[in-house]
């Protein structure tokens, strides 16, 4: 290369360098420093720079920031370390029992700092730096698997194609709409026609999986990080990352957490709760997490969140509307759902037209008539629901409701008692039930929970082609979708060749999702994704979980970290019960589901044949305890067994392991006493 392409390939990187710094300083920090025509000339020399040398264009460059080729569809990656939801607090007490649970899980001298952040209300993902550059980037999807969006990531003016940090970087964070920016959005969908979102998170969560990067960029989207995966590795704490990340590499953080104390944490909650109606984003909680990696890495993770975190919810918003009429919806169990139907209402940023009445008990506690002016609550997630009735306001026209005694889908006779009268193992649940499993509500709602992303994913299996393959009985479970052509499927109404080929082909592929994600997609009673992944990894195989007898199954699934007695007794139900066990024949034999891959001990080494479960609370994180023994041949035992070889109780260990160590004769030994056996091989 000479002398002059050289220097512009110098000024082709000054050029991109100042155009982020002010991208950063525009979007990030609403501050800018130039002129919208001035920063507009800095883009039109790069423009005609790469036009007379397109060797220096790359998708990184602003001039490429408006998106690259539509994708064809879906692409799933599967992540290197999984992203976890957080635990859930709603009150003092909930709070409270958090920090009771960091101060177990740390050694007494151990006094923890807090960092107190904004909890954003968006649409999560995974951004992956490399050399430099944006080089991955996913939504969360189940925690494992995310969809790749990297190029809709690129097409966001806040996020730099490039960083001056080269070595690998893994941020999670959330996509975000600003209040004033979907006002303008709102006003300009208005003017096509087109509906008004919502809220910033719907708008923002559709927008970032189109297969469009062009579409996706007409959209005011915007990235805040809020964890950098490899963050421990560079500082001592949450907060030194965050800020390193702001300052060193220009990417965009929330730039409001507040460190400290736990004698500090319920005044810099409240805080956030006073200020969040000035922040430009929508938030509905404070995430609390320990500050320092060290404590973080002690304290470790759950089945489902990590233990040094948890989510403060806000206090639930609540409106007052009218029931204009009251549905029933009858759901894959069965369980009739009265669903009131309401004058349209405004809350938490969304409209809301329905509300969940949860039961007959509800509705007769509350006395919800048709007519009625009730009060309705959305906390977090959760369906809106109605919690009071004006009585005072009640008109002489209002009309009692009764459920239903047929089931409004199919006409069998309802049932409706305590689920306790007949299944107390499971306890307490007031429920009117549709007994027909051949329920074309139940069939259909069963059929979609099990093609759900976080069970089957199976692509192309929406709601209203589940509905058109019930009711022309090409389905009648979930098993019959794998007999399913493409012929059939396309002589459906609103089904052409091409779709019906893919509803087939995605039907095939799903057969090869791991037997976790099948009993998942099972809606086996008290048993979610995390729940199905240990029984699965228990099994290995479904041929395996069918040959269990009863009593294996309690000592198995019984013996499992974190299962409690109903939840052992719903599995058993489930597996006695002839109709389900045929279901899982069927699947057995169309061989859906891949057999479980375990993690297990090394098969040679000084602790092959012996048996540890590590419990209280050590010097490093459980999990790579395991390891550690796993590698020296040693099994893993998630409770105190019969067969259990040693417990290793660390500091803050609970009477009941103990007490089942000196049941079963289970020696007990130190953290110190482990380590030697790991170094001496004795």
């Amino acid at each position: 290369m000479g002398m002059t392409a050289a220097s512009d390939k110098k000024r082709h990187e000054e050029l991109v360098f100042e155009i982020e710094a002010h991208n950063y300083r525009y979007y990030v920090l609403d501050a800018p420093v130039v002129s919208d025509r001035d920063f507009d000339k800095l883009l039109t020399e790069l423009k005609k720079l790469e036009a007379a040398h397109p060797e220096l264009v790359t998708p990184h460059s602003p001039t490429q920031r408006v998106g690259g080729e539509v994708r064809e569809g879906a692409v799933k990656v599967t992540r290197a370390v999984r992203m976890f939801s957080l635990d859930n607090a709603y009150s003092e007490e909930d709070l409270n029992e958090f920090l009771r649970r960091v101060k177990d899980g740390l050694s007494e001298n151990d006094t923890p700092m807090f960092s107190v952040e904004p909890k954003l209300d968006g649409a999560s993902v995974e951004v992956i730096y490399d050399g430099g550059r944006l080089v991955q980037a996913t939504t969360r999807g189940d925690g494992e698997t995310g969809e790749d969006i990297t190029h809709n990531l690129l097409t966001l003016k806040n996020v730099p194609g490039s960083i001056p940090h080269k070595a690998k970087l893994t941020l999670r964070g959330e996509i975000v709409i600003y209040r004033k920016d979907l006002d303008t959005l709102n006003d300009e969908r208005e003017k096509e026609g087109l509906e008004r979102f919502a809220n910033p998170r719907n708008a923002a969560a559709g927008a970032i999986r189109m297969l469009d990067p062009k579409e996706v960029a007409k959209r005011p989207l915007r990235a805040v990080f809020y964890q950098a995966v490899e963050g421990a590795a560079m500082h001592r704490s949450h907060t030194e990352t965050l800020k390193w990340l702001a300052e060193a590499c220009h990417l965009p953080t929330h730039m409001k957490e507040t460190l400290c104390t736990a004698d500090q944490l319920a005044a810099a909650i409240h805080a956030i709760d006073e200020a969040r109606r000035h922040y430009p984003f929508e938030t509905d909680g404070a995430v609390v997490k320990v500050d320092s990696y060290k404590q973080q890495d002690i304290l470790g993770f759950t089945s489902k969140f990590p233990k040094w975190a948890v989510a403060y919810k806000f206090q639930a918003e609540r409106a007052s509307t009218t029931v204009l009429s009251i549905d029933v919806q009858v759901g894959r169990t069965g369980a009739l759902t009265p669903i009131a139907n309401l004058t349209p209402v405004e809350l938490s940023g969304t409209v809301v037209s329905r509300a969940s009445l949860h039961n007959a008990d509800q509705v007769k506690e509350l006395d919800v008539r048709i007519g009625d002016e009730v009060l309705i609550e959305k906390a977090g997630e959760i369906i809106p629901q109605v919690i009071s009735v004006n009585l005072a306001a009640r008109k002489k026209t209002s009309v009692p409701f009764d459920m239903p005694s047929a089931c409004p889908v199919c006409g069998t006779k309802t049932e409706s008692r305590l689920r306790e009268a007949d299944k107390p193992e499971l306890g307490a649940e007031s429920v009117t039930r549709c007994p027909n499993r051949g329920c074309p509500a139940q069939v259909k709602a069963k059929i979609y929970y099990f093609a759900r992303r976080f069970a089957m994913d199976i692509d192309h299996l929406g709601e209203s082609l589940v509905e058109q393959l019930v009711e022309s009985k090409l389905v009648t479970d979930v098993a019959d979708l794998y007999a399913l052509n493409a012929d059939a499927v396309e002589a459906l109404p609103r089904m052409g060749k091409k779709s019906a080929e893919n509803v087939v082909t995605s039907i095939a592929k799903s057969k090869e999702r791991t037997l976790d994600r099948l009993l998942c997609g099972l809606g086996i009673p008290q048993i979610g994704q995390i729940a199905a992944k240990q029984v699965a990894e228990e099994a290995e195989t479904l041929d395996a979980l069918l040959q269990w007898s009863p009593e294996e199954l309690r000592e198995r699934v019984g013996g499992i970290h974190g299962f409690g007695p109903k939840m052992v007794e719903s599995v058993l139900l489930y597996l006695a019960d002839s109709d389900e066990r045929r279901l899982l024949e069927k699947l057995k034999a169309l061989h859906v589901g891949r057999p479980q891959v375990k993690v297990r001990a090394a098969s040679s080494g000084p602790l092959v044949g012996k048996s540890f479960c590590v419990t209280g609370v050590l010097s490093q994180k459980r999990e790579d305890v395991h390891a550690l023994l796993r590698a020296q041949g040693g099994e893993i035992h998630d409770s105190v067994k019969k067969t259990t070889s040693y417990l290793v109780a660390g500091e803050k260990t609970g009477k009941s392991k103990l007490d089942q160590a000196k049941k079963f004769g289970t020696q007990v030994i130190t953290e110190t006493e482990m380590n030697a056996l790991l170094s001496s091989g004795a």
